[in-house]
């Protein structure tokens, strides 16, 4: 268990690499998505409305201007790790999937069994959406395709095959056409995919991560990455000299030369989405999401997060959105007694979000 004083210094660092305190970029002088992306590596982004608000609460941009950047093919959504769907910059959807999603194959290919989907499925899917997907094409679309070709596509059999050949790098995720996902072969969508030999991607990746993640340990890399612990100390040993060891209450913490060093003054108040690199950027998060709330954030323990309110770098509260015709309204259940000045931060930060959206947002505290 991390102490209290230190688990505060760490969390501070944290907020700070993540690009929360002090933020990427403002509304004033917004960051890039692609330099938050290029910054944090890959953002969790299974639910489109959370992983935008991932990008916007650390560019300052709103939504309208994160979807233009994926419209300019600066960003994409796609599958690079862990079978799970995040950001990341389009130069590298390419090699972060040759690199890492193979780790996820076996399961995959087990799912596929269960859903009788065979090898000819994957490869007629494959050859369809090489002939139909040089732009842009919607989610329905797509599933209209495969089951013309003779393909089921219900029980999610085409989400597996769409996802699979994402995995593979053959497929990314365009802009929205509509309010539905576009899926469209990568070689013809990004202008340009970089493409590093096998250790100068670990070590991109590796140096990527501690620098936007840190501290953290080797057991968080590679659980971020799905790979096993050899594989992060290699990735780290790549990255040589800019890693920094510090032992804190018998654990390695790891941090790069570059950081920024943990401020004395608290790390603001923030409203971040339910799946962020907050929390689902580490193994383990006992740093930031103390044990007595963890059951309030994750209900079910099953990788289901609420949205969080954090306080100087700990959850500290959940919170939800309900939308009206031209406003949104942010219910907000905090688990402590909210000093005043942590209420006006949590009203800026209600604001803030609403200028994301482009509404009106009011704060409205609930009772838990």
């Amino acid at each position: 268990m991390v102490k209290v004083a230190d688990r505060r210094r760490l969390r501070r660092a944290r907020m700070a690499a993540l690009g929360l305190a002090p933020a990427l970029g403002t509304a004033a002088a917004p960051a890039t998505a692609l330099a938050v992306a290029r910054e944090l590596g890959a953002l969790q982004a299974q639910d489109y409305a959370s992983g935008a608000w991932s990008l916007g609460v650390r560019s300052g941009l709103t939504l309208a201007e994160i979807e233009q950047a994926v419209t300019d093919r600066q960003i994409v959504r796609t599958w690079p790790m862990r079978g799970t769907i995040h950001w990341v910059p389009a130069e590298d959807a390419r090699w972060m999937c040759d690199l890492l999603a193979p780790r996820v194959f076996s399961s995959v290919r087990t799912r596929h069994r269960q859903l009788g989907l065979e090898e000819q499925d994957v490869q007629l899917a494959r050859d369809l959406f090489e002939r139909h997907l040089a732009e842009p094409v919607s989610r329905p679309d797509v599933v209209a395709l495969l089951a013309q070709a003779g393909v089921d596509p219900g029980e999610q059999r085409a989400y597996h095959l769409v996802g699979y050949h994402c995995m593979t790098g053959l497929l990314c995720q365009g802009p929205l056409i509509g309010k539905q996902p576009s899926f469209v072969l990568i070689d013809s969508w990004v202008p340009f995919s970089r493409r590093p030999s096998r250790e100068e991607a670990m070590a991109t990746v590796a140096e990527r991560y501690v620098r936007s993640h840190g501290p953290v340990t080797e057991r968080d890399l590679a659980g971020w990455v799905a790979a096993p612990l050899g594989f992060a100390r290699e990735a780290l040993a790549l990255v040589g000299d800019h890693i920094l060891h510090e032992e804190v209450d018998g654990r390695t913490w790891l941090t790069h030369v570059d950081a920024s060093p943990a401020l004395g003054r608290p790390a603001g108040v923030h409203l971040l989405p339910q799946w962020d690199e907050f929390l689902l950027g580490y193994k383990s998060r006992d740093v930031t999401l103390p044990d007595e709330h963890v059951t309030r954030v994750v209900p079910g323990r099953n990788m289901v997060f609420k949205p969080t309110l954090v306080v100087d770098g700990a959850v500290s509260g959940i919170w939800r959105r309900r939308a009206a015709k031209d406003s949104v309204v942010v219910e907000v259940t905090s688990f402590t007694t909210l000093t005043a000045r942590t209420r006006r931060a949590l009203e800026a930060s209600t604001a803030a979000y609403g200028r994301f959206l482009g509404h009106q947002a009011e704060l409205r505290l609930v009772e838990g």
